[in-house]
């Protein structure tokens, strides 16, 4: 959410108030009996201004955080990716390593979607897949279209997909249907938000974000009441504002008695 909107958000809402210490005000035409309709009107007035302009706000209150975190932090993030293999891989780590806030990019693993495989060749493949390309660390094969393989840091993943599917086949007709590299950036905290804009979120996928400044934000999430309970807050704060506006005149009463004797006391 835009700065402006929630300004404007905040504002309806203060306006919101000033209807209900408005319709306070009028009570003593109404008759001062009315105190119950004026805590009803305080509270579901507030209540609602709660839900559709406070509430709202609160929702983009970690991203609020996360750019004033994001300049004041100090140290480094790990943000995960998943990038697809339609992309080129290895122009893509080059590219980023490019963008200013990014201190390392690297390729551990990818992921491959294949053709159905029997049990035999589940057992061939996570056998053999470190065979064919000496940058494999292991290959796991979960169910029987989708191999796991993690490798060396710094391997082109590219090359890889291109050994095993050239290999797979050859050997048993499987083919790959899509790819998946899932790549790691170390990002300078205070530059967070500029490398991931610059990113291509088209054929990028966050996968998870670790660091100092999404520690911060999970403590704050952690510490924030929750969205009822500010609602609840706001139509409490609406009572509050009709009482105020229903015994307006002995709250100034009450206040000009206190000045007074402030004063005779001073002389």
């Amino acid at each position: 959410m835009e700065t402006l909107a929630v300004i404007l958000m905040i504002g309806l809402f203060i306006l919101i108030l000033v209807f209900i210490f408005s319709t306070a005000l009028l009570t003593p035409l109404i008759g001062k009996k009315n105190l119950l309709f004026v805590i009803a009107l305080g509270f579901t007035v507030g209540a609602v201004g709660g839900a559709f302009f406070i509430a709202p706000v609160f929702d983009d209150i970690p991203d609020m955080a996360r750019s004033v975190y994001a300049v004041t932090t100090t140290g480094t993030d790990t943000v995960g990716l998943n990038v697809s293999a339609k992309l080129n891989v290895s122009t893509f780590m080059e590219d980023t390593r490019k963008i200013d806030g990014v201190q390392s990019v690297q390729s551990n693993g990818l992921t491959l979607k294949t053709s159905p495989l029997s049990e035999g060749w589940i057992h061939i493949f996570q056998n053999r897949m470190p065979q064919i390309n000496q940058n494999i660390i292991y290959a796991k094969i979960p169910s029987n279209d989708t191999v796991v393989i993690e490798v060396k840091n710094n391997t082109d993943p590219q090359q890889v997909i291109s050994d095993l599917e050239t290999w797979m086949q050859y050997v048993s007709g499987a083919t790959v249907k899509y790819s998946i590299v899932r790549v790691t950036l170390e990002v300078d905290a205070r530059k967070h938000d500029k490398v991931i804009s610059q990113l291509p979120m088209d054929d990028v996928v966050i996968t998870d974000i670790n660091g100092p400044t999404e520690n911060n934000i999970k403590t704050l999430i952690n510490i924030m009441p929750k969205k009822s309970n500010v609602i609840l807050s706001c139509g409490i704060l609406g009572i509050i504002v009709g009482l105020i506006g229903l015994f307006i005149d002995s709250i100034i009463n009450i206040f000009n008695i206190i000045k007074t004797r402030i004063l005779k006391l001073k002389k």
